[in-house]
């Protein structure tokens, strides 16, 4: 047997670059954007009454203190990205630090198969909390609702070479805790050992989130299996409500006659949560598995807490189907196996002050007969599984595991890849640190060099408006140190920042005064800009505009995220003229029409609905946008909406017209242009 080896290498393959490279689409977005409230949930009527709690917590959008991640494209360019790889005579592992730690994919080399779905291309869409996620691989999911913050940015990697073992490690800064996932491949093991540990190094609990998300291969008929049959599942076509109810596999009401643990059966994209603590004890631990038409499996087993899991699915529908080929290229389809921490992503667990939360995943790949494992009987063939996982996969490995993971605890990894700064920013700020997380000051770059100043001096270092504020904090420490009294004359940027934080915290009259004070000291756009979005929530939108219109006088305000709400909030006010006018000005200054962002996009789609202009309409509709948000299907109804005017232009009334296009949609005899049908729920 061949030792296991942990190597440096190189990620060859065509993408769409983020933040970094050259040209108007070379960083990130500099505005603060603020957190939302939580989402409205509800419950259907065989929702278990113990499975309420934390249900909708903490599951507002929350971007701050992290900026946006949304200048990217759809061109795709040659891309080499450093990867680190791990194998051993059964698997082939490799990670990508620089996205999120990745892992990218996860080879079988007995059997010459993929285990993961491996993305043949690097292309981000807007899916992420911070917008930009690409999918594939296994993501870990750290921190609120969505793909984690990191998803898409530098961790720190690094190795210790004794046993050996790779350390992926990050400091997350809107929970404030840190993390570390350690991976171990023995070298007679078919299985990777995943050792996550997180830790709160505050005082108070905390709401504490995690999934891990694996993508993989999706065929007619790879089935879902996990320890326990009940699930709790999303009820479609609730709107902005939130809904879920609870059955069992395979019969849910939401998919009648089909058999739900398949994924293609479903005709919408579809997930379902595995209660696991209803049948996991000490003696049978959780786990989840997929096995495919000709019996190879994916399994997947953990330790406490990590009891849940998920399966998602983006359904045979014509959206799923576009999303997919959006993410990759025609014919990649895929499904995602999770696993967290509460019972779905619509609840969180706790993490109490001082607390340490800790597990063992393990991976791996092995085959079964199809015929058992694809019975109709799904408790039968579950069980059929599950004892041929225990088989691949000991519990005594994974415990075992687990005792070695804690015991690394103080350990340094010699590091590999560099993640952020923020962590080292935090252990001087705190005059603290994590044993065993290195966050050398070598980390802190230019994001961080401004907070780091604030911290050596006591002063935030003075920038001129033009260049815009620099990365942002929302934590009550930077605030103290923010407010040192009296401000310098010139000093612009501290009231700003101090409004930021106010206003993330729901202060909004004490940040309006300190981004009125801003202004006093220097006219700027940045604070011009925040008080027309405290004036939007007030519902005082003509006031939002006179804000604007000033922020765009000034310097700065030429990066494009000014125009991108200044012309749709004109054209949601009635400004139709003043909105055009705007953007015919935009893109005599920065570009084709291609170039635009989804809401300028949006916004020239529904200028063109109101004055008839069937040639720009079909341009907008022929061409994929960079950014489409999961769930936006504004061009579907402005596409919808030209054809009803067009009945209606041949005599029909509004009525009418309404009815026959409904019904074409239904029959598939009226078909939106792929290139803007993303639904992925259609009644």
């Amino acid at each position: 047997m061949g030792a296991t080896i942990i190597r440096q290498d190189k990620l060859i393959l065509k993408g769409s670059p983020l933040a970094g490279g050259t040209g108007r689409f070379s960083t990130e977005n500099p505005q603060p954007f603020f957190r939302q409230p939580d989402l409205e949930v509800a419950c259907g009527p065989d929702f278990p009454e113990n499975k309420k709690y934390s249900f909708g917590r903490e599951t507002g959008l929350r971007i701050l203190p992290y900026t946006m991640q949304d200048r990217y494209i759809r061109e795709l360019v040659d891309m080499e990205i450093s990867s680190i790889v791990m194998e051993n005579d059964f698997l082939k592992a490799e990670f990508v630090p620089a996205l999120g730690g990745r892992l990218w994919s996860l080879f079988d080399k007995q059997r010459n198969r993929d285990i993961l779905y491996r993305n043949p291309l690097f292309r981000p869409a807007n899916l992420a909390i911070r917008d930009a996620w690409f999918s594939g691989g296994i993501e870990w999911n750290i921190g609120r609702l969505g793909h984690t913050p990191h998803t898409s940015s530098p961790i720190f990697a690094g190795i210790l070479e004794e046993e050996p073992v790779l350390r992926l490690w990050e400091f997350e800064r809107q929970t404030r805790l840190f993390w570390r996932i350690e991976f171990s491949l023995p070298e007679d093991s078919p299985a990777l050992l995943i050792y996550t540990c997180i830790e709160n190094s505050d005082n108070e609990t905390k709401s504490l989130y995690w999934w891990t998300n694996a993508a993989i291969p999706q065929t007619p008929l790879v089935r879902v299996f996990s320890a326990c049959d009940e699930v709790i599942y999303i009820v479609p076509g609730t709107g902005k409500i939130k809904t879920m109810d609870y059955g069992c596999l395979p019969d849910l009401p939401v998919l009648p006659g089909r058999d739900a643990s398949y994924p293609s059966f479903s005709n919408y994209s579809n997930e379902y949560f595995f209660q696991n603590d209803r049948v996991c004890d000490e003696n049978s631990l959780p786990w989840e598995a997929a096995v495919y038409e000709d019996g190879y499996t994916f399994g997947e087993m953990s330790t406490f807490p990590l009891l849940y899991r998920k399966m998602f699915c983006w359904g045979s529908g014509r959206g799923g189907h576009r999303w997919q080929d959006f993410l990759s290229m025609p014919g990649q389809e895929y499904l995602e196996v999770q696993a967290g921490l509460a019972p779905t992503q619509l609840h969180t667990a706790d993490i109490s002050g001082r607390e340490t939360v800790d597990w063992v995943q393990a991976i791996t790949a092995f085959q079964v007969k199809p015929e058992p494992a694809h019975q109709k009987d799904y408790r039968k063939a579950a069980a059929y599984v599950a004892d041929r996982l225990t088989q691949q996969i000991s519990p005594i490995v994974l415990q075992d595991a687990l005792e070695q993971g804690r015991k690394r605890a103080g350990t340094q990894a010699k590091i590999l890849s560099m993640g952020s700064g923020w962590g080292a920013l935090e252990n001087k700020l705190r005059n603290n640190s994590v044993p065993g997380l290195s966050f050398p000051d070598e980390s802190i770059g230019g994001d961080e060099a401004p907070w780091a100043e604030l911290l050596r001096t006591g002063l935030l270092s003075i920038r001129k408006p033009e260049e815009g504020p620099g990365s942002f904090v929302t934590d009550e420490a930077w605030e103290k140190l923010l407010d040192v009294k009296p401000l310098r004359d010139n000093d612009w940027l501290s009231p700003y920042h101090l409004g930021v934080i106010s206003f993330e915290k729901g202060d909004v009259e004490k940040a309006r005064a300190y981004w009125e004070e801003s202004i006093r000291r220097e006219e700027n756009p940045w604070a011009y800009r925040n008080l027309a979005i405290a004036a939007i929530r007030a519902g005082d939108t003509c006031q939002a505009l006179d804000y604007y219109r000033k922020a765009i006088t000034l310097p700065g305000s030429q990066d494009r995220s000014f125009t991108e709400e200044f012309i749709p909030l004109l054209l949601a006010e009635g400004r139709d003229d003043e909105a055009e006018a705007e953007l015919d000005s935009y893109m005599f200054r920065s570009g084709s029409l291609e170039e635009l962002s989804v809401p300028l996009l949006e916004t020239a789609a529904r200028i063109a609905l109101k004055k008839g202009n069937d040639t720009l309409l079909d341009r907008i509709f022929s061409f994929e946008q960079a950014h489409i948000r999961e769930g936006n299907t504004t061009l579907v109804e402005i596409w919808i909406e030209r054809e009803i005017r067009r009945i209606c232009g041949n005599g029909a009334s509004r009525d009418e017209a309404e009815k026959q296009v409904q019904a074409a949609l239904a029959d598939g005899l009226l078909v939106p242009p792929k290139e803007i049908d993303f639904r992925m729920y259609t009644c």
